[in-house]
């Protein structure tokens, strides 16, 4: 991409307000690579749960996950599913979950997990709980992910369909959905800033570290870690080369 200009890359393209952050050629090229120059799309039905994108959002609730998708459902949000309770080998993980869609059509679990139980409450949707998207070979994606951190496992299923929960210490999870014939769907290649979901990130105490770390471990990157200047400090990002080529980053943020 940089082979197109004399510029160095360096060079300061222009100063975005009101933190004066700086647009250099490395900054614009990378973002030009990595967002395509296509119109945003909207989210179709053939966007599923386990597709091999980035499929769904799931977020925590309290008070109880069928009383939220009633009150959801109150104000307009249209329901996929209504709340239902299942347990998960193999350590008989319970939880309760239903799934809604936003405005652009995406698919949204919310979900109450039986390990995660607070004091009474009101209901409602807490923070974010995990992250689902499919993927082709869920071995392959576990052993990259352990190596991002998510070494604890939550539940574990295989047959027809094989699912995988995995955790990090700091709370984050993420859910790895294999389906099998004649149920196995072809890659979505879903574009970055395309409507629905479409990245995650993972966050690190020191980039520059972890970069050389999961370098050294066989972790391709698609760019060198990168800065953007904010008005209280710095956000600092690296996109990972993800074995389905789902956007993943390593971001740090420092303010």
């Amino acid at each position: 991409m940089l082979e197109g200009t004399e510029l160095l890359r360096d060079h300061v393209v222009a100063l975005f307000e009101p933190s004066r952050g700086k647009a250099t050629i490395e900054k614009i090229a990378v973002n030009a690579v990595m967002v395509p120059g296509q119109p945003q799309t909207p989210v179709t039905d053939a966007l599923r749960w386990g597709d091999i994108a980035i499929a769904e959002a799931c977020f925590n609730t309290r008070g109880g996950t069928g009383k939220v998708t009633e009150r959801l459902a109150e104000k307009g949000v249209k329901v996929e599913t209504e709340a239902a309770t299942y347990r998960f080998p193999p350590y008989d993980a319970e939880t309760t979950f239903s799934y809604v869609r936003d405005p652009d059509n995406s698919l949204i679990e919310l979900a109450d997990w039986a390990m995660g139980k607070s004091l009474a409450t009101e209901a409602k949707v807490e923070g974010l709980n995990h992250v689902g998207f499919g993927v082709s070979d869920v071995e392959k994606s576990r052993k990259f992910y352990r190596e991002l951190g998510f070494t604890e496992t939550i539940f574990d299923t295989s047959g027809r369909m094989s699912v995988i929960m995995l955790a990090n210490y700091h709370g984050a999870w993420i859910e790895a959905i294999q389906f099998g014939e004649p149920d196995k769907p072809l890659p979505f290649n879903k574009g970055w800033g395309y409507l629905g979901p479409m990245e995650f990130a993972v966050e690190v105490t020191n980039i520059e570290k972890a970069y050389e770390e999961l370098e050294g471990k066989g972790i391709k990157f698609l760019c060198t870690p990168q800065t953007v200047e904010v008005p209280k400090g710095s956000w600092k990002y690296a996109y990972v080369a993800e074995p389905d080529n789902l956007y993943v980053s390593l971001v740090e943020p420092r303010f």
